[in-house]
């Protein structure tokens, strides 16, 4: 497939509509682009979630077809900080995304690209990138193009972990603790109880 001469530019306001018929054209359902599923998928979501990345301090960069004019592709990224006690500074791309029918085509590394100029500006040493554990294609092309394993991260539902835990929920922890203080509280009327019988 030949290449796609690409615009990159920063994200606006006027995007968002374009952004999120993006996201539509992608399967969000599984994670696989971010490492987290969508859960609302409807148009007035997304919208409002791009304006509120539009509105922050995060990077939204945009890959345009210089033909069209169509957005094939976004990047997303936050400052952030790695290590265990002495913190490096890295610029962490949470998103990037390319159209279906766009991909092998440059966009991608285009968007890369951006950002690695971006990081350079600002001084930063390292980019991280997020992908799906379950995402091969994804982490074979981060891979590829030179990310390098860093961590695992592993998610788990509290609700999940309380039961692998042992812990009752806050409901039953409370009837629990109901239950424990009336059988002391009987224990104790009848201890006294006794006690008088005695005397």
């Amino acid at each position: 497939m030949s290449r796609l001469n690409v615009r990159i530019r920063a994200a606006d306001h006027e995007d968002i509509p374009a952004l999120v018929d993006l996201v539509h054209s992608i399967d969000t359902t599984s994670g696989a682009f971010s490492g987290k599923p969508l859960q609302d998928s409807s148009e007035e979501h997304l919208r409002e979630r791009f304006a509120e990345i539009l509105d922050s301090d995060r990077l939204l960069l945009v890959g345009a077809d210089e033909t069209t004019g169509t957005i094939v592709g976004l990047l997303a990224a936050r400052h952030d900080e790695v290590g265990a006690i002495d913190l490096s500074p890295v610029l962490h791309i949470t998103h990037l995304m390319v159209a279906p029918g766009h991909r092998r085509r440059g966009v991608g590394r285009s968007l890369l690209a951006a950002a690695v100029n971006r990081a350079d500006e600002q001084g930063i040493e390292h980019l991280l990138a997020t992908a799906a554990a379950g995402s091969r294609e994804g982490n074979r092309y981060l891979a590829r193009i030179g990310f390098a394993p860093l961590v695992v991260h592993r998610i788990a539902p509290t609700s999940a972990l309380r039961r692998a835990l042992g812990m009752t929920d806050p409901a039953s922890r409370m009837a629990v603790l109901r239950r424990a203080r009336l059988v002391r509280a009987q224990r104790t009327g009848f201890a006294s109880r006794t006690v008088r019988r005695e005397t």
